[in-house]
């Protein structure tokens, strides 16, 4: 008989991957799917900690804002007293409806209080404010001068470290005559 052609058996065609290529394959999509959420996590915590800055920055830049424009327009300030300091400011205003004008920490909300109406919080339940202040820095010269000052804090319910962020406010405003 004539010659077996060996080659036929030797060149057989190979489907399908061997067992080392796909390993590599799947260390290869591992390692990008890894890299796709590292990512995606680090993006997330980044937002998350702008969002905390600009609330941060936006309540306590409002809340300054508030009380320094009303201190601008005040007649008068009641309390604190010359050279003292509290944590409580009455000021009286020309609008007598609106008068006296307190603000005040009640646990963690700067309170706002125009003469005989409610209590209104200045600041959301996404913050906390502490160490309010008000200094009278009048003097013979200077009547009317307070300094305000308070911190905000941005609450962190869930205890994600991007939540952190606390800042210090510090202003003044004087009694325009």
């Amino acid at each position: 008989m004539g010659k077996t052609n060996m080659s036929n058996y030797t060149e057989k065609k190979q489907h399908g991957f061997t067992l080392i290529e796909l390993l590599l394959y799947m260390i290869i999509v591992s390692s990008l799917l890894v890299g796709v959420t590292l990512f995606y996590a680090t993006a997330s915590d980044s937002r998350i900690k702008n969002q905390s800055i600009s609330e941060v920055n936006q309540q306590g830049a409002f809340i300054m804002g508030k009380i320094t424009q009303s201190i601008r327009n005040a007649d008068n300030i009641v309390a604190p007293a010359l050279a003292a300091s509290d944590s409580i400011l009455t000021i009286a205003v020309p609008t007598a409806a609106l008068s006296p004008t307190t603000f005040s920490l009640s646990g963690t909300n700067i309170l706002m209080k125009e003469g005989t109406g409610a209590e209104v919080a200045l600041n959301s339940n996404t913050v906390q404010i502490q160490n309010l202040v008000f200094k009278n820095l009048s003097s013979s010269t200077a009547q009317g001068h307070i300094q305000v000052s308070f911190d905000v804090k941005r609450v962190n319910t869930n205890g994600r470290g991007a939540y952190d962020f606390q800042k210090t406010f510090v202003s003044s405003g004087e009694l325009q005559w």
